[in-house]
């Protein structure tokens, strides 16, 4: 798999579970958030965040304030960010995750799950 493309998808899972700690719906249930927790994921977001190229990451953050995400699995040939069917040579390619891909619909990017 492509560096930065599994780097983009670890930003995408801890931006999700950062977002979750904040959920009036998390703390409803009665989890307590815990500074030092949520700390350390900031921390090593921003770790993260160096490791991958500039405008690569400048894009990613203008497609998670437009979408809520900043990358999307493609699963059975479709985007499950806008949910259209991608070329085949997209999906079946013999380089799936070899590189920086993204939806030619939407632009977000891509990876097959």
């Amino acid at each position: 798999m492509d560096e930065v493309l599994s780097k983009l998808i670890a930003l995408h899972d801890l931006d999700q579970l950062l977002k979750e700690l904040e959920s009036p719906e998390y703390q409803e249930l009665g989890f307590e958030v815990k500074e030092t927790r949520k700390k350390e994921l900031l921390k090593r977001r921003e770790e993260l965040v160096r490791q991958i190229p500039e405008q690569v990451y400048r894009r990613y953050e203008r497609l998670r304030k437009r979408y809520g995400r900043g990358i999307a699995p493609v699963v059975g040939g479709v985007c499950m960010n806008c949910f259209i069917q991608l070329p085949t040579a997209v999906v079946s390619g013999p380089d799936k995750n070899q590189r920086l891909e993204t939806c030619s619909n939407c632009g977000i990017f891509i990876y097959l799950a």
